[in-house]
């Protein structure tokens, strides 16, 4: 059975050995085949990581995420050119036309909201945000996104809350469950020969993975119904919490295809379908439901 995820919670020696991880720590030392790994998380930062490992796990496409001291997802080490067709499929999305990446956006938007209205109508019965989507026009000019935005984290978690608030527990769980899932995401962008600095809406120099950063949005209410439910205001950030915001990528969901995929198997059809995209093959992209449609 594949291990899928690895944390790395204690103090250790990480190395590289015959296609497996070396994990040597106090109570001895343990191999882990890199074919049962797509994403290690390092969370001790008195961990010591070697660079032949560090460049078989990204041979392998295996995303490594370093923690910072709160515990938060703050680098992310992953291949380069890992498709054979990486040159002609980044010339194409670099050359894809404006119109198609606005019209492309605005399916990216309503799919967010109608995720948000989802969780939202589950925990209040409030049909609002599903009223905002038909406001969403190209490239969502209106900013509709933020008008949602705005109203559904005071809907769900509050008038008090803030995003901003660093100290509310609520928010450090809310980062840690996106950046796992953005982590899985850039994991498949780079399989696909796409580059993950080059968005169809986040734009910033000092971004390398704008495109995560968009394909990300329509996930984020996945993360939000999690913490919804299991976290409150004052609480830490506990292994169990980490360790069920990690398995937020085996929880599943329904395809526009209806039928029920995980979220891992989402992420990889959404990252493959815009590579299609970009060649022209297609004009949408997949996206995906959290409940029954």
């Amino acid at each position: 059975m594949s291990f899928k995820q690895i944390f790395i919670k204690n103090r250790a020696y990480l190395s590289y050995q015959n296609n497996s991880m070396s994990v040597k720590n106090e109570l001895g030392t343990t191999l882990v085949s890199l074919d049962d790994i797509d994403i290690l998380i390092v969370e001790n930062q008195q961990t010591t990581i070697t660079s032949s490992l560090l460049s078989h796990t990204a041979k392998s496409n295996i995303a490594v995420v370093f923690v910072d001291e709160q515990f938060i997802p703050s680098a992310i080490c992953t291949g380069l050119y890992k498709n054979s067709r990486t040159s002609k499929i980044q010339k194409a999305q670099i050359n894809t036309s404006k119109p198609r990446l606005n019209r492309l956006w605005k399916e990216v938007i309503i799919s967010k909201i109608l995720n948000q209205a989802d969780v939202l109508n589950s925990i209040n019965k409030d049909e609002y945000l599903y009223r905002l989507i038909k406001k969403v026009h190209s490239a969502d000019k209106g900013n509709i996104e933020a008008i949602a935005a705005a109203y559904y984290f005071k809907a769900i978690f509050g008038k008090r809350f803030c995003r901003s608030n660093e100290e509310d527990g609520r928010n450090i769980a809310l980062n840690y469950g996106y950046s796992i899932i953005r982590s899985s995401i850039i994991r498949h962008i780079v399989a696909y020969g796409l580059n993950p600095s080059f968005g169809m809406w986040h734009s910033s120099e000092l971004n390398a993975y704008n495109l995560a950063d968009d394909l990300l949005e329509p996930f984020r209410p996945i993360v939000d119904q999690y913490v919804v439910s299991n976290v409150k205001e004052n609480s830490s950030l506990t292994t169990q919490h980490k360790h069920e915001l990690m398995a937020l990528l085996y929880r599943k969901v329904k395809s526009t295809h209806g039928q029920y995929v995980l979220v891992n198997d989402a992420i990889k059809s959404i990252v493959s379908s815009y590579q299609s995209y970009c060649l022209n093959k297609r004009d949408d992209i997949e996206l995906f439901f959290l409940i029954k449609r």
